[in-house]
């Protein structure tokens, strides 16, 4: 699903978001990166209606964010935080099933077909084996896994994952970027990250925008837009790109 945005603002005190025009299209992975404070979470949260904007800012297939209420936006847009937040030690099969909650009537318990829906998403994380096992006895590379199957079992088109990889080890990084980028290619969903690993970044995303005190710097492909003026200009820090083998790598220039 493509995602438009119209004269965005939003204001925390000291802090002021304005996204005057971006677009996301369907099918793609893309990554809201910038230094700490950038308003990277923000951005994400006002395009997922955790923080509410008004009417005609946020488009999604030429419907406004605003109309959306509810049920109706759940079946539409899934928000995949940063960590776990439960108190309670589900099973994992059971924390899975809430990703179904849209589709439920109040006081119903799921239906065959919700389970059905959420063993498919455990399987297709790779994780069918941990169904009956506690959410308190997880890594926190398969918490981030299990976190993606909710919203797999959710169905909904867009995915909005905010620092999916934070505190991972390498290996567990690469599996979940690994796993967000098939979700793209393989079942057609727009998926908005925000990462602070920048070189990541720029090997998994199909479109990049970067952010600095609430502003807009650039946005676009990984390829047209990145430069080493453009990574000064918005971490202040000065960069080198280094090209090996098709991938980027960035060093921190000597002065």
């Amino acid at each position: 699903m493509k995602i438009k945005i119209k004269e965005l603002n939003f204001n925390y005190p000291n802090f002021y978001l304005h996204v005057p025009e971006l677009t996301f299209e369907k099918a793609q992975v893309a990554s809201i990166v910038g230094p700490n404070g950038a308003g990277k979470t923000t951005l994400l949260k006002c395009l997922s209606g955790i923080f509410t904007l008004p009417p005609q800012t946020v488009w999604i297939n030429g419907l406004d964010l605003a109309s959306l209420k509810g049920a109706k936006r759940a079946r539409l847009i899934s928000y995949v935080p940063q960590e776990l937040s439960s108190i309670f030690n589900y099973t994992v099969l059971d924390f899975v099933l809430m990703g179904r909650a849209a589709f439920l009537n109040p006081l119903s318990l799921p239906s065959q077909t919700d389970r059905k829906l959420a063993h498919e998403a455990l399987a297709y994380i790779g994780m069918a084996d941990y169904a009956q096992g506690s959410l308190f006895e997880l890594s926190s590379g398969e918490r981030r896994l299990v976190l993606i199957a909710r919203a797999l079992a959710q169905q909904a088109q867009i995915l909005y994952l905010d620092e999916p990889t934070t505190f991972l080890d390498p290996k567990h990084e690469i599996e979940v970027l690994d796993l967000i980028k098939k979700l793209s290619r393989d079942k057609g969903k727009t998926i908005i990250i925000t990462l602070h690993n920048l070189e990541m970044a720029l090997e998994y995303s199909d479109f990049i925008v970067f952010l600095k005190q609430g502003q807009v710097v650039a946005a676009g492909e990984p390829i047209q837009i990145l430069s080493e003026s453009l990574l000064e200009k918005v971490y202040d820090l000065k960069i080198q790109i280094v090209d090996w083998n098709g991938k980027k790598f960035l060093v921190k220039k000597n002065i």
